[in-house]
């Protein structure tokens, strides 16, 4: 086993304490080229278990789970372990309304500085996700311009998470990080960061949001703290 791989897949505990991650030989399916069958079979889920929420909101949960596993581990790879993590080697295990745990085949990780190491896993994350976003708007209703903003909110909430273990970064670092993960995603405008101070006056980033997840019509949802159907002020009142 690729010692560096290893390395990295004990210290994403600290990322996501207790995520079901398994270094195997190979994979056998790819999370970008996860099958028709299977997209739909979770919508369906989905929709057995929340039938009032609505078809778009199985479409957009159904999107979001297959997508933000992938976009945590590249991530993390490139800011936490400094490894550059393909994302082609990456599967997923899904079970009823939920996918958790990603097996990853043994590989040599990409290497160079943070930059490099961004600019290298992008590009493979975009074109996963582009054949994914094939496969998922010709199964189940989600629009593209949804799925684009929807990826950006995993971006989003990935790097918000990375910068608690990032001593070294200042929110302007964690910020311009994610500024560039979303350029280099095709996702500019898609999402971003919202900059607040807390009562002591320090300075704070939260996720701001260009799309409701619409967890909300659930018969258990509520609107998330940073739904852009709440005002901006509120918003901000909120957090601080």
């Amino acid at each position: 086993m690729n010692r560096r791989l290893e390395n990295f897949a004990g210290s994403v505990q600290a990322f996501m304490p207790a995520w079901p991650l398994d270094i195997v030989p190979q994979i056998d399916t790819a999370w970008a080229h996860t099958p028709a069958q299977q997209v739909a079979w979770l919508a369906e889920s989905l929709a057995d278990a929340y039938p009032e929420a609505g078809r778009h909101y199985w479409a957009f949960r159904t999107w979001g789970l297959l997508v933000w596993q992938p976009v945590y581990l590249t991530l993390a790879g490139v800011h936490l372990g400094r490894a550059g993590i393909r994302p082609e080697c990456i599967s997923q295990s899904a079970v009823d309304c939920m996918v958790w745990g990603c097996r990853i085949a043994d590989h040599d990780p990409l290497e160079g500085n943070e930059a490099e190491l961004l600019n290298a896993a992008a590009s493979s994350l975009r074109d996963g996700m582009n054949m994914l976003l094939e496969t998922c708007t010709s199964t189940i209703d989600l629009h593209p311009k949804a799925a684009g903003r929807l990826l950006a909110d995993c971006v989003t909430a990935a790097m918000l998470r990375i910068m608690t273990l990032r001593p070294d970064w200042s929110t302007e670092d964690a910020a311009a990080w994610g500024e560039r993960w979303l350029e280099s995603l095709g996702l500019q405008g898609a999402a971003g960061f919202l900059r607040y101070c807390d009562s002591a006056g320090e300075e704070h980033l939260a996720m701001e949001r260009k799309i409701c997840c619409l967890v909300y019509k659930r018969h258990d949802g509520f609107l998330c703290e940073t739904c852009p159907k709440i005002p901006l002020a509120e918003r901000l009142a909120r957090l601080s």
